[in-house]
């Protein structure tokens, strides 16, 4: 049976289980959120917006047994400076119902600053890195493959490539990695030269206007269905994800293959030493995150 639970039904988390359901993405579907009328009051929406279907179970931790993934929807999705304390206090107050749940499947995490709130939600729940995934750089690398699409008049489905490193902040687009139709990006391509400075800043661009605007909502929902719909059909697809990546000490945004088990192998592509570089630095921007979030 494909079991999700959603913790945290504000905007995202409730578009996200809407969306599962008219998507007919999910046979079960349990609603977890602090607030105990929210949580009431869409799973009522639910029954009244999609009446074929009945799999709902509204605050029930211990059905967590039986889940397959669990996604974590919390806090503020665009904020420039999340209230980490808020944000702490939100994966805290729930340990115990996960420990005591016995909750062994995959948690993909919504929650900022992505990289280290996962990290901070893999320590504090104490599950296997593997199974504890964040959306991280997924929607900066489509970001760039849009820019490059756009530039050189392709469907970004033509290129090739991955943005690694830290969602919102040391960004690192790992060119070395980028193919347009299979060819290096260095070449020219229906009678363009791509200028990646200027690419890599129309599709920071996309993602300033977005978060300006209070918007990523379908951005969010499209993302966490992907990652589902990779889980549940085992897919072994590579996505750019926030991982522990053991070669660089901790969570960081990198390119690994996704499966009913969770982080199944890490993308080892030779990357520039420059770009090594600069990975390392959003590993340490990262850890310097985590800091906080245990000071809180």
């Amino acid at each position: 049976m494909r079991t999700v639970a959603i913790y945290g039904l504000t905007t995202v988390g409730a578009t996200v289980a809407a969306s599962l359901v008219s998507q007919h993405q999910v046979d079960e579907l349990i609603i977890l959120d602090p607030d105990e009328h929210r949580a009431v009051a869409v799973a009522n929406d639910l029954k009244l917006a999609y009446p074929f279907f009945k799999q709902v179970r509204v605050q029930e931790w211990s059905s967590l047994a039986q889940t397959k993934v669990l996604v974590v929807a919390c806090g503020e999705l665009n904020s420039v400076q999340p209230q980490l304390k808020n944000q702490v206090e939100l994966i805290n107050q729930v340990q115990d119902q996960i420990t005591e749940s016995n909750f062994r499947g995959i948690v993909i995490n919504l929650m900022q600053p992505n990289e280290a709130m996962t990290a901070f939600i893999q320590r504090q729940w104490q599950l296997p890195p593997q199974l504890v995934i964040g959306t991280g750089t997924m929607s900066d690398t489509q970001a760039l493959k849009l820019a490059i699409g756009e530039t050189l008049q392709l469907a970004p489905s033509n290129v090739t490539g991955y943005v690694y490193g830290q969602h919102d902040g040391r960004l690192v687009p790992a060119w070395s990695t980028f193919r347009i139709n299979g060819r290096f990006n260095d070449q020219v391509i229906s009678g363009h030269k791509l200028d990646q400075n200027k690419v890599t800043v129309n599709a920071r661009l996309t993602n300033y206007y977005i978060k300006r605007g209070q918007a990523g909502v379908l951005t969010a929902t499209r993302l966490t269905l992907v990652l589902i719909q990779a889980i549940f059909e085992d897919r072994q697809t590579v996505f750019t994800l926030a991982v522990n990546q053991p070669q660089f000490g901790g969570y960081v945004s990198f390119p690994v293959m996704i499966g009913q088990n969770g982080v199944q192998n890490y993308l080892l592509l030779k990357l520039y030493p420059l770009e090594e570089a600069q990975l390392k630095v959003a590993r340490q921007a990262i850890a310097d995150q985590e800091t906080q979030l245990t000071q809180k």
